[in-house]
């Protein structure tokens, strides 16, 4: 059979069905193709609908710490878009595909009615349909690809967990107490604050509250052991990664929807505002009326316009991100680990890659190769993550050679877009 022939062949058995309404490759920039390679779907612009700000106002009426009535100008999470997004898997019946899902989409939504800041330009990342931590990996190490593009320097990561409903109402009552018993030292205002959401006052600006913020309760001390298992393991991708990060201890989020993992991504001036922020929303749905809680994490990102090259990717481009012919398999926690490292490396040579990097079990990754029909699949088990490389096979002969990561992209180059 010749190459010709293969190839035709390949192409026909990955041709996509119609898109569904909601996704639209069209007009994806530089922040889109980033997102791409690790990934992600661009969503079609999201809408906010009068009942999702109805329903914000309802699940949520006190302070909020990380979210858009705190920073004026940065990233900022907002709850009726988590609550839009959430719509749209239920309308759209997203359960009924392979799980987890994984978009990215332009801000601000259709209906949002703040004005938005001309100087700057709002992107979103969502993981939707799993709790395991890589999911937060992803996000952060694809939202520091987007920074990076963009010109963003001396990034770090700032990350503190709330854990779970359990966690979360054993630090709740704690850091009450401490307030409480501090209540002459807190301002006037600070008093009233209190009232509605003592977790307001960990990002107070007043000295007061700032001195007292530092010497408050920790809400890792109070994290059950699945909540610390996650926060752990969350942590060890960072340090994987060589990510620089620090814990916050001052850093949460709405207790009326979030939980386990926050984190900001900001530059080494402390006075700069936060260039992503990333919440864990696992709760939310089911405050929404649905029957169990659907796992999900999402970050906000946000980016000045100038850096941002505004011309979309050709069409031809995208094609070839979107049916990569390489698929990347991974077995163990050990290659779990270092796999974003394989994604990051073959990104930056521009060498697209498919990854079900959520899934643990062999068989399904396995079945996505033979679906794709990929002409190489790239492989990582225990061994080869500890030497840091991967294997490449050839899917046709199966003949198969290890090489070292720092190798890789020179070895796939002839996949590149």
């Amino acid at each position: 059979m010749s190459q010709a022939v293969k190839a035709e062949k390949r192409a026909k058995a990955r041709k996509r069905m119609d898109l569904p309404k909601y996704v639209s490759y069209e007009n994806v920039d530089k922040v889109g193709e980033a997102a791409l390679f690790y990934g992600f779907t661009p969503l079609a612009l999201p809408h906010i609908h009068p009942d999702d700000s109805a329903d914000a106002r309802k699940i949520s009426e006190g302070e909020i710490v990380v979210d858009g009535s705190v920073h004026a100008e940065g990233a900022h999470v907002r709850l009726e878009e988590k609550i839009a997004l959430l719509r749209l898997y239920e309308k759209e019946k997203m359960w009924t595909l392979s799980q987890p899902l994984m978009f990215a989409y332009r801000k601000p939504f259709v209906g949002d009615r703040r004005k938005p800041n001309p100087k700057e330009s709002h992107y979103g990342l969502e993981i939707i349909g799993t709790n395991k931590s890589i999911a937060e990996a992803i996000l952060i190490q694809t939202s520091l690809a987007v920074l990076d593009d963009a010109g963003e320097k001396d990034l770090h990561v700032e990350i503190n967990s709330i854990g779970d409903k359990e966690s979360l109402a054993r630090f709740t009552r704690e850091i009450a107490a401490y307030y409480k018993k501090n209540l002459p030292n807190l301002p006037q205002k600070c008093r009233e604050t209190m009232k509605k959401d003592v977790f307001s006052l960990l990002g107070c600006e007043h000295e007061s509250c700032k001195k007292l913020a530092g010497e408050c309760p920790r809400s890792i001390n109070f994290l059950s052991e699945r909540s610390r298992q996650h926060f752990k393991e969350v942590l060890e991708y960072l340090e994987t990664l060589e990510i620089p990060y620090s814990i916050n201890n001052t850093l949460v989020a709405n207790r009326d929807y979030c939980d386990e993992t926050i984190f900001e991504i900001r530059t080494s001036d402390p006075k700069a505002h936060p260039l992503a922020i990333g919440i864990r929303y696992d709760a939310l749905a089911k405050k929404l009326g649905q029957k169990k809680e659907l796992p999900a994490v999402g970050v906000s990102i946000c980016l000045n316009k100038k850096p941002v090259k505004s011309e979309n990717l050709k069409v031809s481009t995208i094609a070839k991100i979107q049916n990569p012919e390489i698929c990347f398999m991974q077995l163990g926690f050990e290659a779990k680990l270092k796999s974003l490292k394989v994604i990051e490396a073959l990104r930056k040579a521009r060498v697209p890659v498919a990854h079900s990097l959520a899934k643990d079990k062999m068989a399904g990754q396995v079945g996505q190769a033979e679906k794709m029909q990929a002409p190489s699949v790239v492989i990582m088990g225990k061994k080869e993550a500890m030497e840091n490389a991967i294997i490449v096979r050839d899917a046709e002969t199966r003949s198969q050679e290890t090489v070292l990561i720092s190798e890789a992209a020179a070895k796939l180059k002839k996949y590149r877009v």
